[in-house]
């Protein structure tokens, strides 16, 4: 059974993750939304990686953690959490990829991926979001 089939899992996934974008894009986000897509985007790497479900698009998912990463920056240099323009259409493109990833990953994969997602936190393995040196 795919993700996208188990309405508490698959459509609260994506409302959360559409929720977040849309707060970005209008925005009004707080670093809650701003997580959520980098726990969005850290998943799809996994699944494209890991389970090969979209590893064509490997690329568009590197440069939309490019592209959070340097959104999340200014917001915590005291700028606004908002992309520019070109940053928001590689996440719009990769919100798309990974609704679709969710139509084609199993419940024991996505399990997996949370584990694996939650592992890079725990070990501090990922890349760490400071502000920008003025």
């Amino acid at each position: 059974m795919a993700i996208a089939d188990v309405p508490q899992a698959g459509v609260k996934l994506q409302l959360v993750n559409y929720s977040s974008f849309d707060e970005i894009v209008r925005g009004t986000p707080d670093k809650r939304h701003v997580d959520d897509l980098i726990n969005m985007v850290n998943i799809a790497e996994l699944l494209a990686d890991k389970f090969e479900i979209g590893k064509e698009y490997l690329d568009l998912i590197y440069k939309c953690q490019d592209a959070i990463f340097s959104m999340a920056q200014r917001g915590i240099s005291g700028k606004t959490f908002r992309f520019t323009g070109e940053e928001l259409n590689v996440a719009r493109d990769t919100m798309e990829l990974h609704s679709e990833q969710l139509k084609l990953t199993t419940v024991k994969q996505m399990e997996q991926a949370l584990k694996d997602v939650r592992d890079v936190y725990i070990h501090r393995k990922a890349r760490v979001i400071k502000p920008l040196e003025t």
